[in-house]
């Protein structure tokens, strides 16, 4: 009797090390919402909580050959790693002896959003379990302009950027009714695959005065809105007794009104020709133009910037690269190596075939690290060209009418007077100024590019002179 009790003992401890190896894998049933930008931890616990020191943790999406992160033989494996996770994930390793391989993901891009596999082996027994990430963008508070309508009436515009997935959107009048059956929108993604929404209502002299846009998020249960008075101005109310009188003065206005926009015309032309002959250097005071190279320095980490500093391309591959305090991380933007603080100043970019940019300038003390709206509010004077579509970057903003799309873009910087200028290099057509600002801090070159494997190439001063026939 005590020899068969002395080998169950035996028998038992010969295996316990087997046994005491099954384990479970567990993962938050719900799935795990965050916001982009920010880090998330993907929650992954063992039970019972044995070591993780010398078993494989492999994290992966789809595919388990390319994974998010992989820890095998008591080391990570950033070699085999997806490179689209590379520089940005961690384990918690102080937390191995609780059984814990929770996976640290940084700086969640929408791309991110999927089922992660969370795998477990100990070469006797494995287990894995499946996480799910959902990413959402809670965007920027809209803004909303007044556009002549080209039927009849006018055209409330709500712009808002920084959405994922696409947001709801609804219009209110000023009664409080549902009017967005009434509305158009369209969607546009940036280089972070967040989304940009434009959405538009038509109104009329019978229209109420007063226009509310929303703009809500589903998962995060949020939404952003913007309000509008229409001043009876747009709208005057007309007496009876005053539509002969309107008839008759209607004809003599018209006539005036004619010759004015003739003289207007007249007018703009004559202070374009003479803008221009400002820029070719033909009045007393000099224009410097400038032969702008790109600051590395400043250059998102998803930017290549070529060995010459003239040309910028969004690789969407993020570099692990050391803080400069001067780097742009929350948009492929990047500026110029040289700034100014008096005097004018002008440079061209070549910009043909790019579908995605914003050019112009930017005061030194601008956001780089988190986004905010690009407009002069911020320290930005640009303009961006989005698909096929202008648009001038203020507040309110506005779409920029372009006849020929621009193949390059002449920037012109004037510090005393306050002025930034853009044209059509083509065809020496004025595009837009910002005028009357009161710069107090040094402006550099501003350039952001977010269309894959195209280029934004800054133009030498050598190219101008070559052009223009200078010597």
């Amino acid at each position: 009797m005590m020899k068969g009790r002395c080998f169950s003992i035996v028998f038992l401890l010969a295996f316990h090390p087997v046994l005491s190896e099954r384990f479970h894998v567990f993962v938050p049933e719900d799935p795990i919402v965050v916001v982009v930008d920010e880090d998330v931890v993907l929650e992954c616990q063992l039970v019972p909580d044995i070591s993780l020191d010398n078993l494989e943790i492999r994290w992966f999406k789809l595919d388990s050959d390319s994974p998010v992160h992989l820890y095998t033989d008591g080391q990570d494996r950033p070699d085999v790693q997806d490179k689209a996770y590379q520089g940005r994930t961690e384990l918690f390793k102080d937390e191995f002896l609780r059984g814990n391989a929770s996976l640290k993901l940084k700086r969640i891009k929408t791309s991110d959003e999927g089922s992660y596999t969370c795998f477990v082996d100990s070469k006797t027994y494995r287990d894995e379990a499946v996480i799910n990430l959902k990413v959402e963008g809670f965007g920027h508070r809209p803004w909303v302009h007044l556009e002549e309508n080209k039927k009849k009436g006018l055209r409330v515009v709500c712009k808002s950027d920084g959405w994922y997935p696409e947001p709801e959107i609804w219009w209110e009048d000023g009664n409080g009714q549902d009017v967005t059956t009434q509305s158009e929108w369209e969607f546009l993604k940036d280089s972070k695959g967040l989304i940009t929404v434009q959405s538009h209502i038509d109104i009329t002299s019978d229209s109420v005065n007063k226009f509310s846009c929303f703009m809500g998020n589903r998962l995060l249960s949020k939404r952003r809105e913007a309000h509008v008075q229409i001043s009876d101005e747009f709208f005057p109310k007309v007496n009876a007794w005053l539509i002969t009188f309107w008839v008759v003065a209607g004809l003599v206005i018209m006539a005036i009104a004619a010759d004015v926009i003739v003289h207007r015309k007249e007018d703009k032309m004559i202070q374009e020709l003479q803008l221009f002959c400002t820029l070719e250097g033909y009045d007393e005071v000099e224009v410097d133009y400038v032969s702008v190279t790109l600051d590395v320095e400043t250059a998102n980490p998803e930017l290549e910037v070529s060995e010459d500093l003239k040309s910028l391309r969004w690789t969407q591959t993020w570099r692990s690269l050391p803080d400069t305090g001067k780097r742009f991380t929350h948009r492929s933007c990047a500026l110029g190596s040289e700034g100014f603080t008096s005097g004018r100043h002008y440079w061209e970019v070549k910009v043909k075939g790019n579908r995605g940019w914003s050019l112009g300038v930017a005061a030194e003390s601008v956001e780089r690290k988190d986004g905010v709206s690009l407009i002069p509010e911020t320290g930005f004077w640009t303009i961006e060209r989005v698909g096929d579509q202008f648009y001038i970057n203020s507040s309110p903003g506005s779409r920029l009418p372009v006849g020929q799309i621009p193949g390059k873009v002449g920037v012109y910087l004037s510090f005393e007077s306050g002025t930034v200028s853009f044209y059509s290099a083509d065809t020496k057509s004025h595009l837009h100024s910002f005028t009357g600002n009161k710069f107090t801090e040094k402006l550099y070159p501003f350039f952001w590019i977010w269309d894959e494997n195209q280029f934004l190439r800054i133009c030498s001063g050598s190219d101008w002179i070559r052009e223009r026939g200078g010597a």
